[in-house]
């Protein structure tokens, strides 16, 4: 390898673990483009900050040399760096050739497969079974009127089991319903995508609703973005798919979206205009929406200079319970201002509402708001995620 290469880390999760006694890092790829987790030694994770496309290997050796005290070989420096583009973590030649194999077999498929199943919930039906009922007997409750739209968190289940179950006991829709689904695309580089696949559960598989995607695609001529690779690994709408499925069988059929950063809609806003309109043309009697949204993330873990603290939970409630309300009146305008003087928020679901409260402006529907349930989960040291369950009733 050139010293004279300048590697570009690609946008990789890294957490910490331990090997045979021994600290080390997890590398790992949210798109699922490498599936693998790599580990290498936490006492070289400072050089992936530096891995930005400014410095080449011989700076990274100069670095390496001033952190350890000692004359550290560019031979070193470039067994690491091929380390890493040999398995697709860099932006290289090499990554593209992995993108293009992994997307030649992603189009090939009919279904998403599950791809946090035996992590986040159990791949066997039966267990799977006993998991959904132990997460929603944590609430005791008798529901006769389902809402047309309800929003129930993203985060992990466990963590926010309780809040799950507030939204997911109140799923009580007619047979031969249509559900689209909002998720948040964390990765999703456009603004909005659709999956066009059928999605795996534990259960069996969740059917998207072809019926509507052709509507959308055929009749209204809106681009959707489909099958986007961001949904190869995305957690949003596969946690929404489990409790769907399991709670209403092959009684439903689906449209699942991604909807992208607040930003990236602003900067597409003839393609959000035509997405509103056509999914409030196909509202009728028999069409729900869920939302797959967290709300704010807040504290260290997540850039806040400080470590986050009971005041600072209530306050990020009452702004959550706020956001949600203006998005249940359809009052988008005022809920754009407080989506963007509220960013140091980070309010992952921003723009999923601003989405539904488009909806609701543009159909002129008339119903009311719901807040079942709101916490702010602690999610990491001195920091929290809020997450809420709601629904809006017509």
């Amino acid at each position: 390898m050139d010293p004279s290469f300048k590697p570009i880390l690609r946008q990789v999760d890294a957490f910490p673990g331990e090997y045979q006694g021994q600290p080390i890092i997890y590398l790992r790829d949210p798109l699922g483009f490498v599936e693998e987790l790599i580990a290498l030694p936490q006492s070289v994770a400072y050089l992936l900050a530096l891995m930005d496309g400014k410095r080449d290997l011989r700076d990274l050796q100069v670095e390496a040399t001033r952190v350890s005290g000692e004359i550290v070989p560019l031979e070193e420096i470039i067994k690491l760096v091929e380390f890493l583009n040999e398995r697709g973590l860099l932006w290289s030649k090499k990554f593209e050739e992995v993108k293009e194999r992994v997307y030649e077999k992603w189009f090939g498929l009919n279904i998403r497969p599950m791809a946090h199943a035996n992590q986040a919930y159990p791949l066997d039906t039966e267990e799977a079974r006993n998991f959904c009922e132990r997460i929603l007997n944590l609430v005791q409750k008798e529901v006769t009127i389902a809402p047309k739209i309800l929003i129930a968190p993203h985060i992990d289940i466990e963590a926010g089991a309780r809040a799950y179950a507030e939204a997911y006991k109140r799923l009580r829709i007619p047979s031969g319903s249509r559900i689209i689904i909002l998720g948040v695309g964390h990765y999703l580089d456009y603004p909005f995508s659709v999956l066009t696949k059928d999605l795996a559960t534990p259960f069996g598989i969740l059917r998207v609703d072809r019926g509507g995607l052709l509507f959308l695609t055929k009749t209204k001529k809106l681009e959707l973005f489909p099958d986007h690779i961001a949904h190869k690994r995305e957690h949003s709408l596969e946690f929404q798919a489990l409790f769907i499925k399991y709670l209403l069988g092959d009684e439903v059929v689906v449209l699942p979206f991604l909807i992208g950063s607040y930003y990236i809609l602003k900067e597409n806003e003839e393609l959000l205009e035509d997405l509103v309109e056509g999914l409030s043309d196909l509202i009728d009697e028999k069409t729900y929406f869920v939302l797959g949204i967290d709300m704010c993330h807040r504290g260290l873990r997540y850039g806040d200079p400080f470590p986050a603290d009971l005041s600072l939970a209530q306050y990020t409630l009452e702004k959550d319970k706020r956001m949600l309300e203006l998005a249940f009146k359809g009052e988008s305008k005022d809920l754009e201002k407080m989506i963007q003087e509220g960013e140091q928020l980070k309010n992952c679901g921003a723009s999923a509402l601003y989405v539904i409260s488009k909806i609701l402006e543009k159909g002129g529907l008339r119903g009311r708001g719901e807040i079942f349930y709101q916490e702010a989960l602690p999610f990491g040291k001195g920091s929290f995620v809020s997450v809420a369950s709601a629904g809006y009733f017509l």
